[in-house]
């Protein structure tokens, strides 16, 4: 068993068919980059693997486990992070700093996790107060990691577009998730910022191993950190293989026409 398995997976909105029975399934560490013109589901995709659309059909698997259609309780709390998602335009809450937007969602777990534990409340603040300093310095050990230890206390506005990135590849990071997905990370970004967001998802992919979904138009990004390539076109998976396979030798007419354009 594959450690990610998507089957049949469709999403509608309206009469409007946008995934049309989606199959793929990647083993754990590998880079999958999904490919494709604009308007052909890739970002629903995504999103439906981060239940942030609901699917039509379908399944998700995870390591084993179904998480669509999921068979946790409405309102039940989970420790477990299954996807973790970079946005394409940041999402950067601008009144924190980054390390605030890193810490947000950590204590805000920890607080979560002792209240459902029924720990007594000045327990609570005193084993609080220890968690938030172990946070702070996991978040800092993250932001170190992307290049960002001198900008720690800098608000969003104080960044440029490539670190703004950054903060929140870190931030997704930061909950542990088993499956790390990117929609598109470099489009809100200037030509001369992309290279440094995407050099650090390459060291993500060479120091943590984590697996990941990456959504891009950045083919020869795509080419060379990919273990898997996905070409969608109209809501289908036109082409799904290796990247010699599906860039040096597309099997698919669509496909071809794809990467003709885009070379030419």
């Amino acid at each position: 068993m594959a450690f990610l398995e998507v089957k049949n997976l469709t999403k509608s909105f309206g009469d409007v068919e946008v995934l049309k029975g989606i199959d793929v399934a990647i083993e754990k560490g590998e880079v999958l980059s999904v490919i494709g013109s604009s308007g052909n589901g890739k970002t629903t995709f995504l999103r439906c693997l981060n239940n942030l659309e609901t699917p039509n059909g379908g399944e998700i698997i995870v390591d084993g486990e179904t998480v669509f259609p999921s068979h946790v309780k409405e309102g039940e709390f989970s420790e477990k992070l299954t996807f973790g998602l970079v946005f394409q335009g940041f999402n950067l809450f601008p009144q924190y700093t980054a390390l605030q937007n890193l810490t947000l969602a950590l204590n805000a777990r920890a607080e979560i996790r002792l209240k459902k534990q029924k720990v007594g409340f000045f327990d609570r603040k005193k084993q609080l107060k220890l968690i938030k300093k172990e946070n702070e310095e996991y978040a800092l050990d993250l932001l170190n990691s992307v290049g960002l230890s001198d900008k720690v206390n800098y608000y969003p506005c104080q960044l440029s577009g490539g670190q703004c990135q950054r903060v929140a590849i870190a931030r997704a990071m930061a909950l542990k998730p088993k499956i790390l997905c990117f929609d598109e990370p470099t489009s809100a970004l200037d030509p001369e910022l992309t290279g440094e967001v995407l050099k650090v998802i390459k060291e993500l992919k060479e120091n943590s191993k984590i697996t990941m979904v990456i959504v891009t138009h950045e083919m020869e990004f795509a080419k060379s950190i990919s273990d898997k390539v996905l070409f969608m076109a109209d809501g289908k998976v036109c082409e799904f293989g290796t990247p010699e396979e599906v860039f040096d030798n597309p099997k698919n007419e669509l496909t071809k026409q794809f990467l003709k354009n885009y070379n030419e």
